[in-house]
């Protein structure tokens, strides 16, 4: 049997064998080799499209690494500074419990040296302002406690170091609001003690007002020793002896037995 005769395709002009064209068809071989032309052209375009592609996705990777690089480099220096703020805080923070005890020690001791300093001053309530006029205020209140407390209790006016108006505005002329309290200090303790017993066991009147006598303390004082008010309202209604000491020291006597709180 004859081999059957190659294929032939048409060529540029389209004519086929037999079709009356110009051109003769091209061979199979030469088809191959054009096909491996353009494939082999193909494939360094894509090399080259693929390459410049990833030239921009490259140096972006290399700009990330730079930055992850530097985070790290940061990170690391971040841990150890948190780890050195961490060891200072916690030696600040024993320093700072320690200041606060020895603060609260020094307060306490400022507050008794304050209260000691005030052990010799009393506190006159309701002496109408400008009673004093233009006496030197030491010689009025002398002369004061002579009138109110009578012979019986000095039987010459006490000597006064010192003595003024507390601070604050002075009421108006119509004789509006409370007079001020005139602060005391007397020269000898055992003096200001006879007043504040005698004051506490006789109403002392003065110009028709009704004079009190307290013990000057500071404010801190004064607010510990309030503190006890409601338990010794409820102390003396239930008939229970007690005394507030200095300098805030509740004393109940109870079935024969002292018993002393230092807070309600």
């Amino acid at each position: 049997m004859a081999a059957a005769a190659a294929p032939e395709l048409p060529g540029p002009g389209g004519g086929g064998a037999g079709s009356g064209g110009n051109s003769d068809p091209v061979p199979l071989m030469d088809l191959e080799a054009l096909f491996c032309k353009q494939r082999d052209s193909f494939k360094a375009n894509m090399a080259i499209l693929i390459q410049q592609s990833t030239e921009s996705l490259m140096q972006s990777v290399d700009s990330l690494g730079q930055q992850v690089t530097s985070f790290n480099h940061r990170l690391t220096n971040t841990e150890v500074v948190v780890s050195e703020n961490f060891v200072k805080i916690t030696e600040m923070e024993a320093v700072v419990k320690t200041l606060q005890s020895q603060a609260t020690v020094l307060l306490e001791h400022v507050n008794d040296l304050e209260n000691r300093s005030r052990r010799s001053n009393l506190q006159i309530i309701n002496i109408p302002e400008r009673s004093e006029k233009d006496q030197d205020p030491t010689k009025f209140v002398s002369n004061l406690l002579m009138e109110v407390t009578g012979p019986d209790v000095f039987n010459n006016p006490p000597e006064i170091e010192r003595a003024h108006r507390s601070l604050g505005p002075r009421p108006g002329d119509a004789g509006a609001g409370k007079p001020r309290a005139l602060i005391v200090k007397f020269l000898r303790f055992q003096e200001k003690e006879t007043v504040l017993r005698w004051a506490r066991q006789h109403k002392m009147d003065y110009r028709g007002s009704e004079l009190r006598v307290y013990p000057d303390i500071s404010a801190a004082l004064a607010k510990n020793r309030a503190a006890f008010n409601a338990i010794k309202h409820s102390l003396y209604l239930k008939g229970i002896k007690f005394r507030l000491l200095q300098p805030a020291c509740l004393q109940v006597s109870f079935h024969n037995e002292n018993l002393y709180f230092d807070s309600p």
